[in-house]
């Protein structure tokens, strides 16, 4: 955490030695890692992060069944 901008939408730039922050490269060098942007490209990222969303639901369905309802993890696979 002692690395990143203040600003979340800052990018570094390299200056003899020392590390300026600018506007909008942030994202682009953190998020997109050299990936150029495009409807595509933001169609497979809101995938996987839906797909992560239900993993996460998934998860927490598996938790209340063995913690609320007390059932084995064969029960639950029978469910």
């Amino acid at each position: 955490l002692c690395c990143l901008p203040r600003d979340p939408l800052t990018r570094i730039e390299e200056t003899e030695g020392e590390a300026r922050i600018g506007h909008g490269g942030w994202f682009a060098q953190n998020v997109m890692q050299g990936v150029a942007g495009g409807p595509s490209t933001y169609a497979v990222m809101t995938v996987y992060f839906v797909q992560g969303a239900l993993g996460l639901a998934a998860l927490a369905r598996t938790y209340f069944l063995k913690d609320q309802l007390g059932l084995s993890p064969g029960e639950q696979a029978a469910l």
